[in-house]
């Protein structure tokens, strides 16, 4: 059955809150801890480190526990984890922005470590909000388009949110020094608390737009085998009381043999570890992501090491970087057609090398900087909308293991990001010539991201031809169960998993290519 518009949009919101957090925490947290707070550069790297180490170690978990079920609720498996991470966002990321003057006073470095595990906290929380959001794509629709569908309107909503953040930041900004070219100082506090008050009122209520209008099934006794859905019921209402060997041979009966062979191939989590496509997906999926977090942490950095440019203009480049990913995702659907998903990831890249060779460029006028911006929201735009999709390629039918996938994903991806963060912040030290960190900047938004993006070309040459999706432990049932060698991929009078040639398996739908 097609999903309403209404579900669709419900389910688009639902990360929203989210969304605005990570563009505040990936655009402004070391401009708000160096220039603001004043902490010296290595510990505010530091501090961002152990907030994608919290994130990162938090994911996986929650993502075996999202799979498992909820034992002792009905609300649905995905949606409980999702509300346990929007309150614990809720009570911490206040505390991040907004500074807490007699708290600094009295604890003085204290302060420090209690931002620390503020910064765990909220880390843990937007980790269970986005492994179950994601998670929840398969469990909504096994039809290919609508989860295409479903991760553009996720990442047009995130863009949108970005694009909120950056809006009243250059309103407020501007309102606070118009004729000024000052730098951010500590008396910028006041301007963070109006945007950390606006995200919070804005995500909030997106939040429950999402509880209230997405749809889930129950966790407790919910199972899934190919298309056949059983939930078993032992409220007061049940007519008649089923052994559980008829319920068995019921839901056999019901199965066909593609449903039948695809209960014998569904991934276990540990399947996932001796799966080459699952190590090429999660490094093409970091490398976009660092691309992205990158060139949006370092930009408003850039604009002031290196361009010294007025200081309206960390939200205004910003804004345009998000504006033109708002763009590059309305315009994704037909380039896919035209170029295929895989050539899409090489055009993203191709793009982004051309921000790096201009980022290079000694000198830049303004015009040269709104250029650079458009390109980096575009190529950071493709390459993290499609690596969320192969992704969801990836999973398939194996709905029950999706979090796992996920969060695995964003496992390395959390680490790397914050090391690339850390190191870059300590060779400052080295870079830099006393406070002059001009040339530094300069070259990590050129060399920096160079090197991602090399990787996510590398990670693209060995997906090659292959069907995500199509994983070996399918390939080793198939074929025994019909008694054909395993390398034998023509149609079979009794299987539909045997694909013919022109065929792919995504989504668990079969499409023609």
């Amino acid at each position: 059955m097609a999903l309403s518009r209404r579900v669709k949009l419900a389910y688009g919101v639902g990360h929203v809150f989210n969304d605005l957090c990570a563009s505040m925490w990936f655009t402004y947290l070391l401009v708000y801890l160096q220039y603001v707070l004043q902490l010296d550069r290595g510990l505010a790297g530091f501090l961002l480190l152990m907030g994608q180490v919290a994130d990162a170690v938090s994911t996986p978990l929650i993502g075996l526990q999202s799979d498992r079920g909820c034992t002792f609720c009905t609300y649905g498996r995905r949606k409980s984890w999702h509300a346990i991470g929007t309150l614990c966002v809720l009570f911490s990321f206040p505390f991040i922005f907004i500074v807490c003057g007699v708290c600094f006073a009295v604890l003085g470095f204290g302060y420090v470590l209690l931002l620390g595990f503020m910064i765990c906290l909220f880390q843990f929380g937007w980790a269970a909000t986005q492994v179950s959001h994601l998670a929840l794509i398969p469990d909504l629709t096994n039809v290919e388009a609508e989860r295409d569908e479903l991760n553009i309107i996720r990442y047009i909503f995130d863009v949108c949110s970005d694009v909120l953040v950056y809006l009243v930041a250059w309103i407020t900004f501007a309102e606070d020094s118009p004729l000024s070219n000052r730098f951010i100082d500590p008396g910028d506090a006041r301007n963070f608390k109006i945007i950390t008050i606006t995200v919070m009122v804005v995500g909030t209520f997106f939040s429950i737009i999402f509880h209230l209008f997405t749809p889930e099934h129950p966790s407790t006794l919910f199972r899934r085998r190919g298309e056949v859905y059983q939930e078993v019921s032992t409220g007061p209402e049940e007519p008649q009381a089923t052994s559980s060997t008829d319920v068995g041979a019921e839901v056999h009966e019901a199965q066909s043999p593609v449903e039948h062979l695809m209960g014998r191939a569904q991934m276990l989590w540990r399947d996932w570890l001796s799966e080459p496509q699952f190590y090429q997906v999660t490094l093409l999926y970091g490398c976009a992501r660092l691309v992205a977090n990158l060139s949006n942490i370092y930009m408003p950095i850039y604009l002031q090491e290196t361009i010294h440019a007025k200081q309206e203009l960390i939200a205004v480049v910003p804004l345009v970087m998000s504006l033109s990913s708002v763009g590059a995702s309305f315009l994704l659907r037909a380039l896919r057609k035209a170029v295929g998903k895989k050539a899409s990831v090489v055009v993203g890249i191709v793009i982004g090398l051309v921000a790096c060779t201009i980022s290079a460029l000694p000198w830049m006028p303004l015009w040269g900087v709104f250029s650079v911006a458009i390109l980096w929201g575009v190529s950071g735009s493709l390459l993290v909308i499609i690596s969320l999709a192969f992704t969801a390629d990836l999973i398939g039918q194996n709905t029950d293991t999706s979090a796992f996938v996920y969060g695995s994903m964003s496992f390395g991806d959390k680490i790397v990001n914050g090391i690339a963060v850390l190191v870059i912040q300590e060779l400052t030290r080295f870079g830099c010539t006393g406070t002059n960190c001009s040339t530094y900047f300069r070259h990590v938004m050129s060399l920096g991201i160079f090197v991602p993006l090399m990787l996510a070309f590398i990670a693209i040459c060995l997906l090659g031809n292959q069907k995500l999706g199509r994983t070996r432990k399918m390939n080793q049932v198939v074929p025994l169960e019909q008694g054909e060698p395993s390398g034998n991929t023509s149609s079979s009078n009794s299987s539909e998993l045997l694909l013919a040639t022109g065929t792919n398996l995504g989504y668990g739908s079969i499409t023609k290519a």
